[in-house]
Order: C-alpha cells, then sequence, then structure tokens
C-alpha cells in the first residue's frame, strides 16, 4: 500500500517500486537461482514523515516462498517484503 516498500519484478526484466515515498526502478536478472538487480535508481523527492530509505541499497533477492530477502552489495540482507496479493 502507499508509503510501504514495494518491488515488482516484471516479466521483461523490469523492476519497479517505492521505498515507501520515492519510485524505484531498474532492471532484474536472476542466476543460480539468486536475483541479481542492476541499474537500479530512485527519484528524489521530499518525503513527509519518517521514511526509511533502506531499499535503495539493494543488489540482491533471495525468494523463498511468499517471502523476499533483501541484500545489499556485500550479500547482507537489509530488510524483508512479504508477497501481497494481488
Amino acid at each position: 500500500g502507499p508509503g510501504e516498500p514495494q518491488l515488482v519484478l516484471d516479466a521483461d526484466g523490469r523492476v519497479s517500486g517505492s521505498d515507501g515515498c520515492n519510485r524505484l526502478m531498474g532492471s532484474w536478472s536472476e542466476a543460480d537461482g539468486e536475483i541479481q538487480l542492476s541499474e537500479l535508481a530512485s527519484t528524489m523527492m521530499a518525503c513527509l514523515g519518517d521514511v526509511d530509505t533502506w531499499l535503495n541499497g539493494a543488489s540482491k533477492l533471495n525468494v523463498e516462498g511468499d517471502t523476499m530477502h533483501v541484500l545489499d552489495n556485500g550479500g547482507v540482507e537489509i530488510g524483508v517484503l512479504e508477497r501481497q496479493q494481488e
């Protein structure tokens, strides 16, 4: 929902989403069961309230069932996202 971090992986290799305020966009690919993010960019809007921009540091994703583990460049988990029902 609005104000919540989210990522959407499109079948064409594009990734989009939000850190809760700013939009994110880039591309993704899969190798050895791990999802690699590349060219991840973000808008730089002024955000009201306390917005945690941790999702901007995403580099890799590991998906286990309905849980997406978000990792930084060093492979350290920086957050978790749960699959949302459409």
